[in-house]
């Protein structure tokens, strides 16, 4: 729902219109594609994946043996004591997570091979760990994935801890004590469950180097690939990039799904060469590369516009015995549809079963993404039928919820109700998020008598409207300059129990400021506390640029000043607009 609001929210402040983009942007990527039953190494996940505890434990050696490492000193920054210090609790100064900033620009200075170079250069010097692969060598089994355990989340525990890390900035040597203390009791999971609970990811980081700098404490193997999935979200590469030296320094087993985290926090900073290299600091490591690195390189190549070379990286893997599998093919399909060779990718799709390799639902939906965006609707409907017979993948329900999302989002109403119509003649039921992408593509298209009455359509079937559904249709209103029909819909939605929200009332302060009545945008917006709703940045921004058209520079700039207190910033095109309307007024 927040992702809904927040694409809706932002259209108001692209566009002073108050067009607004669609709830879903994309339902489906090629990449999020996982196949639950496998667990060896070859799994097509393009994230690595993370390790057991059970898989390291022993009587012998394994966890046990990690935790009995002692005192070592670690050479990361502690970030409570000195370098020097050995056990934090002689240290009688103050604790300061923000130290490590400090040190990692350092490191990041010192490392001059991190330094990003020019893309240009096309070499396929990356291509010579595939060489390191054995197609004779048997597999092990794979890292098997930790999936999230709310219960773990909500742990006294773990709340408790990430209740005293969010102190950080008032930090003690009595609130640093207790978090040891609690920190001795944690298992594994309940570590990677506070390292996931970070909503800053620096924080995690920081909060992890500081545990391993404890006397008594090393973490379980399973917390170094649940750092460096958190980080592979991000682009901190240099983090991730450190936490793999740790791990080859600590002894933990190092698996390609850890160097494939560490390449895409590269490819997600921009590091194209970085992220590609780090193949070659595997082939080093003596870690021998299986499909799940083979999907992440092509994946990092595909994203960073490299196609003819993720091509060459494809055959390359086939030619020493890395057969692809339906992800790898997938990517390969989204990097010819950025490319606007659409053809090239239905002829993939083609070829797929004679290389022994069916394509899935996701290889279709991604060509059928691409063909909406393009307008080619005629084509999206030959296509689902080809998609029924040559693969035999019947449409089900997310299929027409895909179809449904992907021709409203890019204005494609009457084509959307007619998949609509035929799902529901299917045995399928839409839900609200259905309908409320369908009554979006209407009211933009200024139908608004048809959105409504789709809204009716909601109730009769038991699919009530929620906030999204009654806002597009403020929307509406108001892009159609019936203003007082917007505000009549404000009150309907409480009258049903759908309490407006901050988009909802953006929405009618846009088409006040449109249909010329800023004046009253404004004084809307000042009863926002009785009307128990809080402005935002883009809700600012709309009654500001309302007044400036309309020559009210004074009360413009008194907008922009209350703006600033509440810790929203204008934009510098909305700088310059006001600016120049002060000089030519």
């Amino acid at each position: 729902m927040a992702l809904r609001l927040n694409i809706v929210e932002k259209s108001l402040l692209v566009n002073s219109e108050a067009i607004f983009s669609h709830p879903l942007a994309a339902l489906y990527s090629s990449f999020s594609s996982r196949n639950p039953n496998s667990s060896s190494p070859s799994d097509p996940d393009f994230s690595a994946q993370s390790v057991e505890k059970d898989d390291f434990d022993g009587s012998e050696s394994g966890y046990n043996r990690f935790r009995l490492m002692g005192s070592e000193e670690s050479r990361v920054l502690n970030y409570f004591a000195s370098p020097n210090s050995g056990d934090c609790k002689n240290d009688q100064r103050i604790p300061n997570f923000d130290e490590f900033d400090e040190n990692e620009e350092s490191g990041d200075a010192e490392e001059g091979d991190d330094e990003d170079e020019d893309d240009e250069d096309d070499d396929d010097d990356e291509f010579m760990v595939l060489n390191s692969f054995d197609r004779n060598h048997e597999q092990r089994e794979g890292t098997r994935r930790i999936e999230r355990d709310e219960d773990e989340i909500r742990h006294p525990l773990v709340k408790e801890i990430c209740r005293l890390i969010e102190l950080w900035s008032v930090w003690n040597l009595k609130l640093e004590g207790e978090l040891r203390h609690l920190l001795r009791g944690l298992k594994p999971r309940q570590v990677c469950a506070v390292l996931r609970s970070q909503a800053d990811e620096r924080v995690a980081l920081k909060f992890f180097y500081w545990a391993d700098r404890q006397w008594r404490y090393r973490h379980g193997p399973i917390v170094y690939y649940a750092m460096l999935e958190v980080l592979g979200k991000t682009k901190l590469c240099q983090g991730a990039k450190r936490v793999l030296r740790l791990m080859a320094r600590r002894g933990i087993e190092r698996r390609p799904e850890a160097f494939g985290y560490v390449m895409v926090s590269y490819s997600r900073a921009g590091k194209l060469r970085n992220a590609m290299r780090v193949l070659t600091m595997m082939q080093k490591a003596g870690v021998e590369p299986d499909l799940s690195i083979c999907n992440t390189a092509i994946h990092v190549l595909v994203m960073g516009n490299r196609l003819e070379k993720a091509l060459r990286f494809s055959a390359r893997m086939q030619l020493v015995g890395i057969s692809p599998n339906v992800v790898t093919y997938n990517c390969l399909i989204k990097g010819y549809c950025d490319m606007h060779r659409v053809e090239d990718a239905l002829e993939l799709i083609a070829n797929m079963p004679l290389k022994g390799c069916s394509p899935d639902k996701v290889s279709y939906y991604t060509v059928i993404g691409f063909l909406c965006k393009e307008c080619r609707v005629k084509e999206v409907r030959e296509l689902v039928e080809k998609m029924v017979k040559d693969s035999n993948l019947l449409p089900d329900q997310v299929t027409y919820n895909t179809l449904i999302h992907m021709l409203s989002k890019h204005g494609h109403a009457d084509e959307s109700l007619e998949f609509l119509k035929e799902a529901e003649e299917r045995g399928f039921r839409a839900d609200k998020v259905v309908y409320s992408a369908v009554v979006h593509s209407l009211c933009l298209e200024g139908r608004i008598d048809k959105a409504k009455e789709i809204v009716n359509e909601m109730f009769s079937k038991g699919c009530d409207p929620d906030v999204v559904t009654y806002t597009a249709v403020v929307n509406g209103f108001c892009l159609v300059g019936k203003v007082d029909q917007a505000k009549k819909m404000l009150q309907k939605m409480n009258k049903h129990g759908c309490e407006p929200n901050t988009v909802s009332y953006t929405a009618l302060l846009n088409g006040l400021c449109r249909s010329g009545n800023s004046v009253e945008a404004r004084e809307t917006m000042n009863m926002s506390e009785e009307e128990w709703w809080t402005p935002n940045a883009i809700t600012y921004s709309v009654v500001m640029h309302g007044l400036r058209r309309e020559g009210k520079l004074s009360e413009a700039c008194d907008v922009v000043r209350e703006m600033i207190k509440k810790a929203f910033f204008p934009t510098p095109v909305e700088i310059n607009l006001l600016l120049q309307s002060l000089l030519t007024g």
